[in-house]
């Protein structure tokens, strides 16, 4: 765990809940599935392993979540994903993960709770977008990506590394 971090006050019931499973599970997922492009992100990564969050579009949640959590699993196994990373070890049929750093200018938009969770710790956490290929095995910065696939996941860092 950081040695800087200091749990904040929970305010409301969903706020318990989110730190037992930070305490109990190693992250909290919060889904967004009501947003356009619905996603999902993790709470607990960085001060239970000193592992980036992670943010993922265009999933259902439950795949979302079990994406997350396979991601977690590994982490809490001490693997470290960094910028840039590609990962074919989480999906079926050769299917591949990507890993990109999410600009903190992103934050505010799609990571407010996150930001509630490290706020009287003043950590600055990192936070990697995951994302995944199309049916054709692409990525949606890579030509010939479904065009439904690059809406389902705005890049939010706009250059590969």
């Amino acid at each position: 765990m950081q040695e800087k971090f200091e749990w904040p006050e929970p305010e409301h019931e969903v706020d318990k809940i989110i730190l037992r499973n930070v305490r109990n599970h190693g992250c909290h997922i919060v889904g967004i599935p009501d947003a356009d492009p619905p996603f999902a992100f993790s709470i607990g990564l960085f001060v239970n392993y000193g592992h980036p969050e992670l943010i993922i579009f265009g999933q259902r949640p439950e795949n979302a979540q079990a994406i997350i959590n396979l991601v977690r699993d590994r982490v809490a196994d001490g693997h470290k994903f960094v910028d840039g990373d590609i990962s074919g070890e989480f999906l079926e049929n050769d299917y591949k993960l990507g890993f990109w750093q999410v600009p903190f200018k992103d934050y505010p938009e799609y990571l407010g709770t996150a930001i509630w969770f490290y706020s009287k710790s003043r950590l600055a956490f990192p936070c990697l977008q995951v994302i995944w290929q199309d049916v054709n095995r692409r990525f949606p910065w890579e030509a010939g990506c479904s065009l439904a696939v690059k809406q389902d996941q705005p890049l939010l860092k706009k250059t590969v590394s």
